[in-house]
């Protein structure tokens, strides 16, 4: 197995063709403090941008493509792009911008822009002196004296320069593994064979390359197998076919995969696809997907998950966003047969031209509940009997669910609570219809009131009156201190549901997931299997 690919060579030639044929020339810079969860830069890029973020991670979100933000490392902005930032909480972060021109003697700038686009992680992690460089080219770029200007060019000339140097070695070694699932993915690969190529153990690769690209190396090596089954399939390749080419001996083997990574079987992926629906806002994807359709446009940038993007980011064709106009020129340039939307969520105005488009169903979103939300789309797409008999099984399984409740939960009073930086979110009596009325769990005081979801102090939760409390508290540091001083206050510990030991805690990240957007069959039944786990474990 030739792990090299002649990788090394390939980049310094690359960034060798990129240096020789063009400079950079610094225009402009800016240093800013930016909050909330949704920050729109540009809704068209003026220049060649470089983005570097002071504080947690988040996501730069590109003509509505999400890639990762995160400290001591530079992000690629292209002329025109449409710039968004989202955090998972609205705590401050500095944001640095250094705009700049592409200059050279007969240079083909475009074919270059290109390039840099088409790399991956042209955002390459820097060392931890990338923010020093930021600084030290804000700090001299505005004192109004030429020699200090001078200083900041070259600061701006250096932070080039540990962007575009060739990696350490760990790094190449990772790259090149990568790199190399990416062109072999068709071929039989294990781990141990990539540890032993990268000189590392098989643990420490493991680690090491699930912490480099978000994911471990056979999630990845599974997810380029399922692009690859996907472009065949919309190609006219039958199942057998498409499966030994992705590396699958077995086409039942293949097909069982298939359906466990996209939801749906090979053949039926086959023929939904030749139906372009688009989903215009994230609710409606839940929606589809419950009928087993996967939208050909759809936004893709949500800020409290990653599943749908890591899932069906190469069958979403045309990315979607938070602004009309963005969204009205990709639909009309995509031209769906259909479209689903949410009714309170658009102008009428801007209704009408989205209605010259397609034909597309407004779901009345505040006034129907969720399961006429599925009956509507169901009927609109030519769905009634899948719709139906989904929801029959669902209420199956909700049953089955609500016998093995423990007894002190079924005949207590419920609050759910989401504990993350932002505070003690109250969850409603729509946002937790999974307990409150599949489940049919009695709500504590006060939750019939919130629609959605609000945030509370802990000196309010004495009047909520509740015998059992459902609890989800975020990972990161700052809320698990604040949940352990919860814990440890005599307000905490005055309630009755922590007097009687009726405290749940919710498990994994997917119960920080936004109830308002996430008000949908699709993730009912994700929450209803989730809470299978917790009361299987009482």
């Amino acid at each position: 197995m030739d792990m090299d690919h002649n990788f090394d060579r390939e980049y310094e030639l690359a960034v060798q063709e990129l240096l020789d044929r063009v400079s950079f020339r610094m225009q402009d810079c800016s240093r800013e403090t930016v909050s909330g969860p949704h920050v729109l830069l540009d809704t068209a890029a003026p220049t060649h941008c470089l983005l570097a973020i002071d504080g947690p991670p988040g996501r730069l979100v590109l003509d509505g493509l999400p890639y990762p933000l995160v400290p001591n490392a530079v992000s690629y902005v292209m002329p025109g792009q449409r710039v968004e930032l989202d955090f998972d909480y609205g705590e401050a972060r500095i944001l640095y911008r250094m705009s700049f021109e592409l200059t050279g003697a007969g240079a083909d700038t475009t074919q270059i822009v290109n390039a840099m686009a088409a790399w991956q992680r042209f955002a390459v992690p820097a060392n931890a002196s990338a923010l020093t460089y930021c600084g030290k080219i804000m700090d001299h770029w505005n004192t109004g004296d030429p020699a200090e200007r001078f200083i900041s060019h070259a600061g701006f000339q250096e932070l080039l320069y540990i962007c575009f140097r060739r990696k350490e070695q760990n790094e190449a070694a990772l790259e090149k593994a990568f790199q190399y699932i990416k062109t072999n993915f068709g071929e039989a690969v294990t781990i141990e064979e990539l540890a032993e190529k990268a000189g590392m153990s098989r643990y420490y690769f493991m680690r090491s390359f699930k912490e480099r690209f978000g994911q471990s190396a056979m999630e990845f090596l599974t997810e380029q197998r399922t692009n690859e089954a996907k472009r065949l399939l919309e190609a006219g390749g039958t199942p057998g076919e498409v499966a030994d080419a992705v590396g699958y001996k077995d086409p039942l083997y293949f097909s069982s995969q298939f359906k466990k990574q996209v939801g749906i079987p090979p053949r039926l992926y086959s023929l939904n696809r030749k139906c372009r629906t688009a989903a215009y806002s994230w609710p409606n994807i839940g929606h589809l997907l419950t009928l087993q359709m996967i939208p050909y446009a759809a936004p893709m940038d949500q800020t409290w998950s990653d599943d749908y993007f890591r899932r069906y980011r190469f069958d979403v064709k045309v990315p979607l966003s938070h602004d009309y106009d963005f969204n009205r020129l990709a639909l009309e340039r995509a031209k769906p047969d259909r479209i689903v939307a949410l009714d309170e969520m658009i102008p009428e105005e801007e209704k009408e031209k989205l209605r010259s488009i397609a034909p597309i169903l407004f779901l009345k979103w505040h006034e129907d509940d969720w399961r006429s939300h599925l009956r509507d789309t169901a009927g609109f797409l030519d769905r009634e009997k899948e719709g139906e008999r989904w929801l029959a099984r669902y209420d199956e399984e909700a049953e089955a669910v609500r016998r093995n409740l423990p007894g002190s939960l079924r005949e207590s009073r419920l609050a759910i609570l989401s504990l993350s930086p932002k505070g003690i979110m109250l969850w409603g009596r729509r946002a937790g219809t999974v307990l409150y009325d599949d489940l049919r769990i009695g709500a504590a005081r006060g939750v019939g009131e919130v629609k959605f979801t609000e945030y509370i102090e802990a000196g309010q939760l004495l009047t909520l009156e509740a015998d059992a409390l459902l609890v989800s508290v975020a990972k990161e540091r700052q809320t698990q201190a604040g949940w352990e001083r919860l814990r440890q206050s005599a307000d905490w510990n005055s309630l009755k549901a922590v007097r009687s030991g009726n405290v749940y805690l919710a498990p994994g990240h997917a119960w920080l997931s936004e109830p308002y957007l996430e008000y949908t069959a699709n993730r009912h039944r994700q929450l209803l299997n989730e809470l299978k786990l917790v009361f299987r474990a009482l």
